[in-house]
């Protein structure tokens, strides 16, 4: 971790009165660099209290899927750390049969499953031809239900 994402951890987890046992953080902006810091206000300010990606991405990097009791400290668009959550709950959905609790627990927008759609089809849609995703309808989501523990 770099200095300054180290020491926010560490600031953290003096806050606890037991230190998670090899617990699994992730450090990162949320969504990409153009929406990071519009995401980020939405988890400060409580709207945002999920976010999902399809699995294949996950796949195809090689990357774990998430699980409950994983940590994410979110970074700003300058790479500066400014909250830690985690993961309380995990859902696997196919990305056409998003739930409404799902919509409005993403934060954005309306809240709408319409919105929701939207902005995911514009957000996934670059990649879809790297990922060979023909149908995203089809395609697996994972969604992480998260709580802020710490800011």
């Amino acid at each position: 971790m770099e200095d300054r994402v180290h020491e926010f951890w560490e600031e953290y987890l003096e806050t606890l009165e037991a230190r998670p046992a090899r617990p699994n953080v992730e450090i990162g902006i949320a969504g990409n660099e153009a929406i990071a810091d519009e995401l980020l206000e939405l988890y400060l300010s409580g709207k945002k209290t999920a976010g999902s990606g399809l699995v294949k991405d996950y796949e195809l990097a090689g990357d774990e899927l998430p699980k409950v009791g994983n940590y994410w400290i979110i970074l700003n668009s300058k790479g500066e750390p400014k909250c830690i959550v985690k993961t309380i709950r995990v859902e696997f959905t196919r990305f056409d049969q998003v739930t409404e609790e799902i919509a409005r627990a993403e934060g954005e927008g309306d809240l709408s499953i319409e919105h929701w759609r939207k902005a995911h089809v514009e957000f996934f849609t670059p990649y879809l031809k790297d990922w060979q995703i023909s149908n995203l309808d089809e395609e697996t989501l994972v969604t992480e239900f998260y709580e802020v523990v710490y800011k």
